[in-house]
Parts: structure tokens; C-alpha cells; sequence
């Protein structure tokens, strides 16, 4: 298995693979699938702060990426976690994988928290999430409909550090 940097040539297989959740899944609360223009535009929205991976065994079979979990500024340190595997490839081990990556990113970047949404029934996202060291902070009833159903959501929370400076540094964007 190999991570590197999104690239321009991934996008659009990234975009298939987001668009077959957005038909099939609760994955993502998107209900319209997304035109290759959309989903460029947010892939270099989010890489213009943050890292999005791709992870190779030895094609691509997953993606992930931090963002901002809340405009304000005073959340800067705190980012929000987005994985997303080929719908064909899970149970190999390689949300595990991506999530371990960018939680070092994250780490190495400054981040103090990461935070994710995992919509109520995805019982695969919650076990990765636990498994990692997340934690349960909230659960909401009946957040979000999709496919003709309410769908409630927890939030997950991973603390990186217990080291709160007075004046902390902007988290920045590393390598891989």
C-alpha cells in the first residue's frame, strides 16, 4: 500500500467513487451527485489548507481528506475527517490504513482535534472510528432524510494532544 497526493488525474475516478455513495449509501447526506466541475472545485478548495490522500494497493482504492470543521476562526485547530473507499473495496483494511495517515498528518500539522460525522446505522464507520481512538461526543435523532428516511448522526471526537499553548501556531499543511 502506498499514500500519495491527490492529482488532477484522480479526480474524476474520486468522483465516481463519491457519486455511487451519494446513489447507494447514507454515507454521505449529498442526495444530487455532483458534476465533475463540482467536485474539482471542492477537491481544490479543501487541498488549498488541507491534505487529501490517495491511497494505492497498487491501483487507488480509497481517498481521504481533512477540512474545516467550522469557518470560524477560532476552530482552526480542529478539522474535519472525510473517508471514502471504491464501494467494492472494504473490509481490507484500508479505511483503517488512510485513517492511521491522516491522523499522523494531522499530528504533524498542528491539529489539536479531528471530528467526524458518521451517520446512524454505518456500523463499518463507527468500528474504524473506535478502533482509532475516537470517541463518541454527541448523537443527533433524525439529523438528516435521505432515501425516504431520517437518519441520525454521532459526531466523533479525537483529541491529538493535551498540549494547549497560550498562543498556538496555525496548523499547516505537510507532506505525506
Amino acid at each position: 500500500m502506498k499514500f500519495r497526493r491527490i492529482e488532477e488525474k484522480d479526480i474524476p475516478v474520486c468522483l465516481e467513487w463519491y457519486n455511487w455513495y451519494i446513489r447507494n449509501s447514507r454515507a454521505t447526506f449529498e442526495t444530487k451527485e455532483l458534476t465533475l466541475k463540482e467536485f474539482a472545485d471542492r477537491v481544490h478548495r479543501v487541498t488549498a489548507s488541507y491534505p487529501w490522500i490517495i491511497l494505492e494497493d497498487p491501483q487507488p482504492v480509497g481517498y481521504a481528506y481533512l477540512s474545516a470543521f467550522n469557518d470560524r476562526a477560532a476552530y482552526d485547530w480542529t478539522a474535519d475527517v472525510s473517508i471514502y473507499l471504491r464501494h467494492d473495496a472494504g473490509h481490507q483494511g484500508y479505511g483503517t490504513a488512510l485513517m492511521k495517515q491522516l491522523i499522523q498528518m494531522a499530528e504533524q500539522d498542528g491539529y489539536k482535534h479531528l471530528v467526524s460525522i458518521v451517520s446512524e446505522g454505518n456500523a463499518a464507520s463507527e468500528r474504524l472510528h473506535e478502533d482509532c481512538g475516537f470517541e463518541k461526543a454527541a448523537f443527533f435523532r433524525n439529523f438528516g432524510y435521505k432515501h425516504h428516511q431520517w437518519i441520525g448522526v454521532t459526531y466523533y471526537v479525537l483529541t491529538l494532544s493535551d498540549q494547549f499553548e497560550e498562543e498556538p501556531s496555525e496548523p499547516e499543511d505537510h507532506d505525506v
